[in-house]
């Protein structure tokens, strides 16, 4: 008897690691890929900041050799015009530099609020870096009271960068602006729409309508119901699936740009040339069991 409860108990254990493979093994090796894919996307997201501080650090030091130059200028009241020149030009990159670094040190700490890295040697070395830019845009204003005081032609550079900085930026807004109207026309004109139902369906929604029972049925020409149509961007859908066994194209598109194929038994529009597909219409109705 003890004999036969040991085969027993040795069996259940085999039993059960068995099942733990099977079963258990699959779900822990599951939870540890995706615990290997978030580490791998949290460093990617570290690099990004670490490189990010890096440039910063690259261009507060260039920020400053910019500096040691024009502290070296000479100290005669009378300055050539290719002098004032080269003074206008440095001054200028270094107000585009000091804007490109705030600007990039604003993204970061944004980007660090919202993120799900707490890490307080990150937000250390931002704070640092932001102090640093503090003190050089202090000294290059500094600086900037220095050289008119040298050359009184200087003065008028003053107001000429600081003409020309606000140039930049209005017209880094126009060209938002034009990109972002550009971008709401290009979608715009390749937006399209589609809807699949069955007869009874589009009917109650009046997107095919027929007078009596042997009247030709009429799409989309009355007051249909615009809302029960899917939006997309003609340019990037590819395929679009029915649910159903059965499925026929009642709008107007070249035969030549799509097929119809069969997914488990239900039917899925292929479009193999958007382009020529929604040259003729940009409504889409499939009617479907």
């Amino acid at each position: 008897m003890k004999a036969l409860f040991s085969v027993l108990f040795v069996s259940l254990i085999a039993f059960s690691s068995c099942n733990f493979k099977s079963s258990d093994y699959k779900a822990l090796q599951e939870q540890n890929d995706s615990l290997m894919r978030a580490k791998q996307q949290m460093q990617v997201e570290i690099d990004e900041y670490f490189s990010a501080m890096n440039q910063i650090e690259q261009n507060i030091e260039k920020i400053k050799e910019t500096q040691g130059i024009l502290q070296t200028s000479p100290e005669s009241a009378e300055l050539t015009d290719d002098s004032r020149a080269k003074i206008n030009d440095d001054l200028l990159y270094l107000n585009e530099m000091l804007q490109t670094n705030k600007d990039e040190l604003s993204r970061l700490k944004s980007k660090l609020k919202k993120s799900s890295i707490k890490s307080e040697e990150l937000e250390r070395s931002i704070a640092r870096l932001t102090k640093a830019l503090e003190e050089q845009t202090s000294q290059v204003e500094i600086l900037k009271a220095e050289l008119i005081a040298k050359d009184s032609l200087i003065a008028d550079l003053g107001t000429t960068v600081s003409s020309l900085g606000k140039d930049v930026e209005n017209l880094k807004s126009d060209n938002e602006t034009k990109q972002s109207r550009l971008n709401e026309q290009e979608e715009t004109i390749h937006t399209a729409w589609y809807v699949f139902g069955t007869r009874k369906e589009l009917k109650e929604q009046k997107i095919i309508t027929s007078e009596g029972i042997f009247s030709p049925k009429q799409i989309l020409q009355s007051d249909f119901n615009k809302n029960y149509f899917v939006r997309i961007d003609a340019r990037k859908t590819k395929s679009i699936p029915l649910y159903s066994t059965r499925a026929k194209i009642l709008t107007s598109h070249p035969k030549s740009s799509y097929t119809l194929e069969k997914e488990n038994d239900n039917f899925v529009l292929l479009i193999t040339d958007t382009n020529v597909f929604w040259s003729v219409s940009k409504y889409l109705v499939i009617e479907v069991d």
